[in-house]
């Protein structure tokens, strides 16, 4: 008798310890395990809460990635613009939002990280869910308009000490842009006049219009005005210039310190789960992963595609935000 409430025991104990390795494929948190990896399928609309206003790249790339998505998933993906404060509003609004994959935030790395450096915010990436970069940036450019008289940054940078105060140089509050702005100031001692005349879209109008002397762009947001004549860049602030844009001279050569490779992200609200996560991520590289989008990347960014796995995504952002925090002396 005893021995068989022994075996009884032995088989209880098997069978509960068999349980709690079933919990954990499930569980694991990066979304590595059996049971985990891509199990979950929309059944309804997925939205993607924009963080810029529409006209700008961030937009513009978001809203490519949604038609993609849609191919992929088989449902929809609609994109809704909630802009605001460099895209704290949206990020604010939606980190702690629904976590059963039907809502998600596109925005940039120098927004996200951006606004953290800057205290506009007091969360970073790991507020939310990584689920995937999903392309890299043109590169931020200073540009002026193409009868400007500077012809290389240390010329614009020159001019405004020789005018302190005189040149207008328009950023958004907060961001990558703004950043810049602090680190021509405070490591390359220029002397502009700083005005917040919002994102990408609005900076280019403000430039266009007179309104500032020189500004900080996309290369994509820019590139048909350059082509026509009507601007001229002086700098990428890339860490390398872009893939197809090999000559771009690269602030950095002015002031080392000035490199921004911006890329787009694509969150999940905090507590979704890793097996959603993976999902996701599987349907974004899938959805990336055809010639449609390498024309579509070629053409618009002038980079090639550069999408990455939840695991690298996540590393890829820790790497940003330490180099937007090593910026914070600076702002």
């Amino acid at each position: 008798m005893k021995l068989k409430k022994l075996l009884s025991l032995a088989l209880a104990l098997v069978m509960a310890l068999s349980l709690v390795a079933c919990g954990s494929s499930k569980t694991d948190a990066s979304g590595s395990g059996s049971d985990a990896a891509g199990d979950w399928k929309p059944e309804k609309t997925i939205n993607i809460y924009m963080t810029h206003g529409a006209g700008g790249d961030t937009d513009y790339m978001g809203r490519q990635l949604a038609t993609a998505l849609e191919k992929v998933l088989g449902v929809s993906v609609v994109v809704t613009n909630v802009t605001g404060s460099n895209g704290a509003t949206c990020m604010q609004q939606y980190k702690d939002g629904d976590t059963d994959g039907y809502t998600l935030i596109a925005t940039n790395t120098a927004a996200l990280n951006g606004n953290e450096a800057t205290n506009m915010v007091d969360f970073g990436y790991d507020a939310f869910e990584p689920v995937a970069v999903y392309g890299m940036q043109s590169g931020e450019n200073i540009v002026v308009p193409a009868d400007s008289p500077y012809n290389s940054l240390q010329d614009l940078i020159d001019a405004s000490k020789a005018n302190p105060g005189q040149i207008k140089f328009g950023i958004s509050t907060g961001g990558g842009v703004y950043i810049q702005a602090c680190v021509l100031t405070n490591l390359g001692g220029a002397q502009f006049n700083i005005i917040d005349v919002g994102d990408g879209a609005t900076r280019l109008a403000a430039l266009l219009g007179g309104e500032v002397a020189a500004t900080s762009l996309p290369y994509s947001t820019a590139a048909d005005y350059i082509a026509n004549g009507q601007l001229k860049t002086l700098a990428t602030c890339l860490s390398k210039a872009p893939d197809l844009l090999p000559d771009q001279k690269a602030a950095s050569d002015t002031i080392p310190e000035l490199v921004i490779d911006t890329e787009y992200v694509l969150l999940a609200p905090k507590g979704t789960p890793a097996n959603i996560v993976k999902a996701l991520n599987d349907a974004v590289l899938e959805a990336t992963g055809t010639d449609e989008w390498k024309e579509m990347v070629n053409t618009y960014c002038f980079q090639n595609p550069f999408v990455l796995n939840v695991e690298d995504t996540i590393a890829n952002l820790k790497e940003q935000r330490d180099l937007f925090q090593s910026f914070v002396p600076f702002l």
